[in-house]
C-alpha cells in the first residue's frame, strides 16, 4: 500500500516537473525576445558616426590694415560635440592668425599686406573633432588703395610729429588737420614745408596756439577745407601760403597779432556759415572778402585795433545770421558794405568809438533781428539805416555825437522795444513817428538823453526840442 502510494505520488510529481519545465521554457523565449527588441531601441548601443562640415573662403581686404583686424570667419560644424580650427600653412608665412574656437581670421603682421609686394594670401585652415577633420582653403585678396591719403583726422604737435606725417607724402586728409602747441617745448612746431603734398583737406583746418610758427609756407598746395581756423598764434606773420583756398563753411582768424592781410581768400564767394575776425592787430583791411556774395550764418568782426575800413566787403549782399562790428577804434565809416541788402539776424554795432557815419549801410532794407548801437562815441547820423522798415527792437546807447534819428524816417513798425538812453546831444525824435502813428505798443525807454519825449509827447508829435 505504501508503495502503491509513494508510486502515485512520484507520478504526479513527474506531471507537475514537466508542466513547470514547459512553462519555464516559454517564459525564457518571452523574455529572450523582450530583451532582443530592447537592445535593438537602446541609443546607447547604436554606433555614431561623426561628421564635420566645412567649405573653402575667399575674403577681400584693403591694403595697409591694422593689426589684428578682422578678416572674416572660417565655416566650421560638426553633428556632435564642438569643432576647433587651427592652420595648416599660411602663404606668406605670417599673414594671419586663428581663433581656435569661433573660426575668425585675424590680421598678423600689417607689412603683408602690400598690394605692391602681396596681391593676396593663401592658406589652409583644419576644422576638427576629435580625429574627424576637412580642410578649408582660404583666399585673402588684398586691394590697391591710395595710399596718398590719410584716413580720418591728425593732430600734429610738435615738428618732430610734422616732419614723421610728411614722409608719407599724403595728398589728402578724409578729416581734420590740426596744428598746435604740444607738451613737449624743446620741440615746437617752427617749418610746414614736410606737408607740401598735401592739396584736400575733408574737414577742418585748425592753426592755433602755435609758440614760434612765422610762416605757413607749405600748406601752398592746400585747395579745399571745410573750415579754417587761425587762432592765438603770436608769431605768425604771413599766411600768403594758403592763397586761393576755398573754405567751405566758415573762417576764423582771431589772436593772430603779427598777421597784416587776410588776402588769401579772395577766391571765396559764399560761406555756409560765415567768419570770425577778432583781435589782429596788424590788420587794416578786410582784403580778401572782396569776392564774397553771401554767407548763411553770421559775421563778427571785432577788436581789430588798427582796422580802418571795410572797402572790401563790396560784394556782398546777404548776410544768414548776423553782423557785429564790436571795439574796432580806427574803424571810420561803412563804405564797402554798400551792396548789402539783408541781415537775417542781428545788427550790432557796438564801442566803435571812431565810427563817424554809417552811410554804407543805405541799400540795407531788412534786419531780422535787434539793432543796437552802443558807445559809438563820434557817430554824427543814421542816415544809412533808412532803407530799414521793421524792427524788432531798437536800441541807441551813449552816442555822444549823435543829435537826430532821421535815418529812421521809412521805419513803419517796432515789434518789442525801444531803447534810447544816455545820447547826450540828441534833442530829435521825429524819425520814430510813423512808428507810433502805427500804434507801437512794445516797451519804450527813453532817458538821459538832450530831449526825452514821452510816448503822448510822440503820439502829439512833440517829437523835438
Amino acid at each position: 500500500m505504501l508503495r502503491k502510494n509513494y508510486a502515485l505520488l512520484y507520478l504526479e510529481k513527474g506531471c507537475k516537473a514537466k508542466i513547470q519545465d514547459k512553462l519555464c521554457f516559454s517564459v525564457l523565449i518571452v523574455l529572450f525576445t523582450l530583451c532582443s527588441s530592447c537592445s535593438k531601441d537602446d541609443p546607447r548601443e547604436q554606433e555614431v558616426i561623426v561628421t564635420v562640415q566645412t567649405e573653402d573662403k575667399t575674403f577681400t581686404i584693403d591694403e595697409n590694415p591694422t593689426e589684428n583686424q578682422l578678416i572674416g570667419t572660417v565655416p566650421g560644424t560638426t553633428n556632435q560635440g564642438r569643432v576647433t580650427f587651427s592652420i595648416m600653412e599660411q602663404t606668406p608665412v605670417g599673414a594671419f592668425s586663428i581663433d581656435a574656437e569661433t573660426g575668425q581670421l585675424y590680421v598678423d603682421k600689417t607689412s603683408i599686406y602690400d598690394f605692391e609686394t602681396n596681391t593676396s594670401i593663401t592658406g589652409k585652415v583644419i576644422v576638427e573633432n576629435g580625429n574627424i577633420s576637412k580642410e578649408s582653403a582660404i583666399i585673402i585678396t588684398i586691394n590697391d588703395v591710395d595710399e596718398d591719403i590719410f584716413v580720418g583726422s591728425v593732430e600734429l604737435r610738435s615738428q618732430e610729429e610734422v616732419d614723421e606725417f610728411g614722409l608719407n607724402k599724403y595728398r589728402e586728409i578724409t578729416g581734420d588737420l590740426r596744428i598746435t602747441k604740444g607738451d613737449d617745448i624743446e620741440d615746437p612746431i617752427i617749418d610746414l614745408s614736410s606737408l607740401s603734398t598735401l592739396e584736400t583737406i575733408g574737414g577742418d583746418l585748425a592753426i592755433s596756439a602755435t609758440s614760434t610758427l612765422q610762416t605757413l609756407e607749405g600748406l601752398n598746395n592746400i585747395g579745399n577745407v571745410n573750415k579754417c581756423i587761425i587762432f592765438n598764434n603770436p608769431n605768425i606773420e604771413d599766411i600768403s601760403a594758403l592763397q586761393g583756398i576755398l573754405v567751405k563753411n566758415f573762417i576764423n582768424v582771431s589772436y593772430n597779432p603779427k598777421i597784416t592781410s587776410l588776402g588769401v581768400f579772395s577766391e571765396i564767394e559764399s560761406l555756409e556759415s560765415g567768419f570770425r575776425i577778432t583781435e589782429n592787430n596788424s590788420l587794416t583791411s578786410l582784403q580778401g572778402f572782396n569776392n564774397l556774395i553771401s554767407t548763411g550764418g553770421g559775421i563778427r568782426i571785432s577788436q581789430n585795433e588798427n582796422l580802418n575800413n571795410v572797402f572790401d566787403l563790396n560784394s556782398l549782399t546777404t548776410i544768414g545770421g548776423s553782423l557785429v562790428f564790436n571795439n574796432n577804434p580806427n574803424l571810420i565809416n561803412f563804405n564797402g558794405l554798400n551792396n548789402l541788402e539783408t541781415v537775417e539776424g542781428n545788427l550790432w554795432l557796438l564801442r566803435n568809438e571812431h565810427l563817424f557815419d554809417i552811410n554804407g549801410l543805405h541799400n540795407l532794407t531788412f534786419v531780422g533781428g535787434d539793432l543796437l548801437i552802443n558807445n559809438c562815441f563820434n557817430l554824427q547820423n543814421i542816415e544809412g539805416l533808412a532803407g530799414l522798415t521793421t524792427l524788432k527792437l531798437l536800441q541807441l546807447y551813449n552816442c555822444k555825437s549823435l543829435e537826430n534819428l532821421a535815418g529812421l524816417v521809412n521805419l513803419a513798425s517796432l515789434e518789442e522795444r525801444l531803447s534810447i538812453q544816455k545820447n547826450e546831444k540828441l534833442n530829435d525824435f521825429c524819425g520814430l513817428t510813423t512808428i507810433f502813428n502805427n500804434g507801437f505798443s512794445g516797451v519804450y525807454t527813453v532817458t538821459e538823453n538832450l530831449f526825452n519825449p514821452t510816448v503822448e509827447d510822440m503820439l502829439n508829435e512833440n517829437c523835438s526840442n
